[in-house]
């Protein structure tokens, strides 16, 4: 049918296949937009029950106006074919994305958020979907959730609720592995049906495997009347307590003893993980705290803080030396909360902007959107540290809690952890046993070498090319007082990645000695969620093994469900990977942890970028901008949309922006050459590829940059050759070679198709 039209709507490619029809994406020529055509099947048309059956489907939606399910505009019939005109859903299938295994549970959670939210719309309505499915559920590029396909839904009240909307009463209808004991018995269907399918989904999400299998309907049949599930913990022991127990109730194969609807589910998924702690875990929360308790927190306030962000601590010694020493405090309490994953913890960099502001508390929550406030200060004097900290109702502006705490310089970590569940018993959220272990596990330290490794973070933050190798200094002196010393080792690690990842050093160089400082690091302490997280950049940047650098990722995440900067990393992995939709969701969830960071503001703009969003991704490099107008990334990925948008001369000033003159001149690059050639400045764009040719013979100069500018001019011989060398030389910017739009004139190129399957890019 592509090509052809059926009323104002023209066939421009097929979108899939159901058990009754086959889905179109289409234009409407008259409102000029993209749409969705179901049409049944043409073996189908010249029956009477399944054209029945597809007006039943028609009707079902119309009565639905939920931003969950995918929108009807219009059913009507040409030449006797009938047909569906629906909203057009971009994005990939929930069954797609799992292709690719479990899904962290948090993430599975926000999905079956969405899902439950639709079905309460149709079930209010007084139907029931009966084939929900990870085939039926679509991901959109933003993250959002929409439920599809009503086809064989059924209305449970009125006139026609004795027979299915299929026509076909008492039929065995929907998709096996996901449906409930009743619906297969053939049984009454009601919206607890569609609350089991939701539980199939749910364990699917997390166990990575459909609830049940079979080779055969009665196989099938047994099991799912029969056979309890395997519990889903046996599958992912990491998983909550309360996600099980919630699985595990969806599942029930008595109808009476799942949740009594919709409402009540989503109530459930909303309410995970926020129930208090058992006593015995708040009253093991905070051991080894010294000085006077001056408040403890009011229990029906505490209980509702499920986000907060820590301030800078402010300096109590009097010496600026001692600033380093201080940020160091706050790092590592914002690192140990963010351990918890029932707590949504703002991040260090956006924390850090409120350095020294005399903004009142309740604004910076609102800027933040947290509930509440942590604040206070640290001495470091001889060999003791104390730190004093206080919670803060956000709205309100009052103390709810506060404490001092005293410890020797060398169990500095151990105090901070402590420090860190003590403010998760007051707030009374849920600690799990895992995220308990981790955060007791606290060796004492060598305080020079602590002192050490704090003035190596502080000076990293600055992050330039400086900065990188003076730090590598400090964590080296750190690791020459004490060997065991695993965060001088992520140091080290992080050093080497950025060297890497901003050429200042051969890949080949950089890259495996970011590996083998994480290794050394992670046998001395394998909790640490960064370490992690370094490996599995190596692995994408340097190894290109895609699989091995998703683990790496997940693990990290599963270590610190807050880890903002790791979790944008992943999102980058996913957009190299061309799975826009999640590599969007994972940005967009980094920004929630650090709204204020200027690095995950452009990781959210770069993944827009990417799925070929370039207005898009232009709000994002804005807002990097507002923050620090100074911010190059900021300016030099705004100029890249900007291009691909057509605006080429708005394109080459704002990458001006952002490169220091140098003899008048800015420094050399393929970028600025690519906006030369664009605006029609031939004679500057070779003249600029000239510079770099002749430094390349001196230093690293990016194959993968220069293959993008000769791609970009259609010299397609030359841009294979450079792209070769990149592989070689094992250049790291190849892992967008993918998805990168300058290379698109390449993607016929048989030698180019080579590469992406060397690299294990062709699927």
């Amino acid at each position: 049918m592509i090509g052809t039209t059926l009323g104002r709507y023209r066939i421009l490619d097929r979108l899939g296949e159901g058990g009754m029809g086959t889905v179109y994406r289409a234009l409407d020529e008259r409102l000029e937009r993209e749409v969705a055509i179901k049409v049944l099947r043409d073996d189908l048309l010249r029956d009477d029950s399944a054209r029945r059956r597809f007006r039943h489907e028609a009707r079902a939606l119309s009565r639905l106006n939920h931003p969950g399910i995918a929108t009807l505009f219009d059913f009507d019939a040409q030449d006797g074919v009938d047909y569906l005109v629906l909203e057009f859903v971009p994005g990939e299938t929930l069954a797609a994305a799992l292709a690719s295994g479990a899904l962290p549970e948090g993430r599975a959670r926000a999905i079956a958020l969405g899902i439950v939210e639709a079905l309460e719309a149709a079930h209010e309505q007084d139907i029931v979907h009966r084939d929900l499915k990870p085939g039926n559920v679509m991901i959109t590029p933003r993250g959002r959730v929409k439920v599809l396909d009503f086809g064989l839904a059924r209305r449970t009240v009125g006139a026609d609720s004795t027979v299915s909307l299929t026509g076909v009463p008492g039929a065995l209808m929907g998709t096996l592995p996901y449906m409930a004991p009743e619906q297969v018995a053939g049984g009454t269907v009601d919206p607890r049906t569609d609350l089991y399918a939701l539980g199939t989904v749910l364990y699917e999400m997390i166990a990575g495997q459909p609830l049940v299998s079979g080779d055969s309907l009665a196989v099938f049949v047994h099991r799912i009347v029969n056979e309890s599930p395997r519990p889903l913990r046996d599958l992912k022991p990491g998983v909550s307590e309360e996600m099980a127990r919630l699985v595990e109730r969806c599942l029930e194969k008595n109808p009476g003893r799942r949740y009594a609807g919709a409402t009540a589910l989503a109530r459930a998924l909303n309410e995970l993980g926020r129930e208090p702690s058992p006593p015995e875990e708040v009253a093991a929360a905070a051991p080894g705290a010294s000085g006077m308790l001056v408040s403890s927190a009011d229990s029906a306030v505490a209980g509702r803080i499920r986000s907060l962000a820590v301030l800078p601590l402010e300096n109590r010694s009097g010496d600026p030396e001692q600033e380093f020493f201080v940020d160091g405090m706050t790092d590592a309490l914002i690192a140990d909360l963010a351990r918890i994953g029932a707590l949504r913890v703002i991040s260090r960099t956006s924390a850090m902007r409120f350095k020294g502001t005399r903004k009142p508390l309740p604004e910076i929550a609102r800027e933040l959107k947290v509930d509440a406030i942590v604040e206070g200060s640290a001495l470091s004097a001889g060999d003791r540290v104390r730190i004093t900290v206080q919670l803060i109702e956000a709205a309100t502006d009052r103390s709810l809690w506060s404490e001092s705490y005293e410890r020797g310089l060398v169990d500095i970590l151990a105090l901070q952890s402590d420090v860190a569940r003590a403010i998760a018993a007051e707030i009374r959220v849920h600690v799990t046993p895992d995220e308990q272990k981790r955060l007791a596990k606290a060796a004492p330290v060598n305080p020079a070498a602590h002192v050490a490794y704090l003035k190596g973070r502080h000076v990293w933050g600055q992050y330039n090319v400086e900065a990188f190798r003076e730090s590598l200094e400090y964590y080296r002196q750190a690791l020459d007082l004490d060997p065991q010393y695993a965060l001088a080792w992520a140091g080290i690690a992080d050093s080497y990645e950025a060297l890497a990842n901003k050429n200042l050093i051969p890949p080949g160089e950089g890259y495996p000695k970011a590996r083998e400082a994480a290794l050394k690091g992670l046998a001395i302490d394998d909790t640490r969620a960064e370490l992690h997280a370094t490996l599995a950049y190596v692995s994408r940047f340097h190894d290109w093994d895609w699989a091995e650098a998703e683990r790496g990722f997940l693990h990290a995440l599963e270590l610190n469900p807050g880890y903002a900067y790791g979790r944008a990393r992943y999102a980058n992995l996913l957009s190299g990977l061309a799975r826009h939709a999640e590599a969007i969701a994972e940005a967009e969830r980094a920004l929630e942890f650090d709204p204020q960071s200027l690095v995950v503001h452009v990781a959210v703009g770069d993944v827009m970028f990417y799925a070929r969003e370039y207005e898009r991704s232009m709000d994002y490099y804005r807002r990097s901008l507002e923050i620090e107008p100074q911010f190059d990334s900021g300016h030099t990925d705004m100029a890249r949309s900007l291009e691909h948008l057509g605006r080429h001369d708005e394109a080459l000033a704002e990458f001006l922006r952002a490169q220091p003159l140098r003899d008048g001149q800015p420094p050399p690059s393929t970028g600025l050459a690519i906006y030369y050639a664009r605006v029609g400045r031939t004679a500057e764009a070779e003249a600029v590829i000239g510079r770099l040719l002749d430094l390349a013979r001196r230093q690293f100069v990016s194959p993968y940059g220069m293959a993008s500018y000769y791609s970009v001019i259609g010299d397609h011989g030359h841009a294979l050759d450079w792209l070769e060398r990149a592989y070689a030389q094992r250049d790291g910017t190849l892992v967008w070679v993918k998805v990168h739009p300058r290379l698109d004139g390449l993607r016929g190129e048989p030698r180019f198709r080579e590469l992406l399957a060397k690299m294990r890019l062709d699927l």
